[in-house]
């Protein structure tokens, strides 16, 4: 896939930004374009070569419309997660690693009702907030907003739902 200057995408490893610019550089092998993405949840400047965007797994970030699906999917009946340490974890990472934003609120949603009936081991508290920051960078750069208004809305989205959740299985 081919990006222009200005166009958002999302890094699997370090969350959304935008295509600053493409660059030619001198390597071994003669010149080579990279693209320059600005990250600034991250406050990073990563080069990625023209060629691998693909294969690194850049992707376009979600577009505004997409919203209301993610926020679904956060307020969505969640998966119980395995209670083998391990055997979660390795889950967990293989759909964080992919870095798609339904694959994130998906985790969100998972491992925050999973530390409501269990408890979340340091490394799933860890996997949580790298599953938060991620969904809410990509959402605040889709929606324009400020990252934290956007973290406070996954994090109001999610205790409405598990509020909700509680009281009709309360009153089953």
């Amino acid at each position: 896939m081919q990006y222009s200057v200005g166009d958002k995408v999302v890094h699997p490893y370090h969350g959304p930004g935008w295509i600053s610019s493409v660059e030619r550089r001198e390597i071994l092998n003669g010149l080579k374009r990279y693209y320059v993405i600005e990250i600034p949840g991250q406050g990073l400047t990563v080069h990625i070569p023209v060629g691998n965007a693909g294969d690194l797994g850049v992707r376009r970030a979600m577009s505004q419309s997409r919203l209301p699906r993610v926020l679904s999917m956060l307020r969505g009946k969640p998966h119980l997660l395995s209670q083998d340490y391990k055997e979660r974890q390795e889950q967990i990472c293989a759909e964080l690693g992919t870095g798609r934003v339904m694959q994130l609120a998906r985790v969100v949603r998972d491992l925050t009702w999973h530390g409501k009936i269990a408890h979340l081991t340091k490394t799933d508290s860890g996997n949580l907030r790298q599953g938060l920051e991620l969904l809410a960078a990509e959402m605040a750069l889709v929606s324009g907003d400020d990252v934290s208004d956007t973290s406070k809305l996954i994090e109001a989205t999610m205790t409405a739902a598990m509020a909700s959740r509680t009281r009709v299985s309360k009153g089953s």
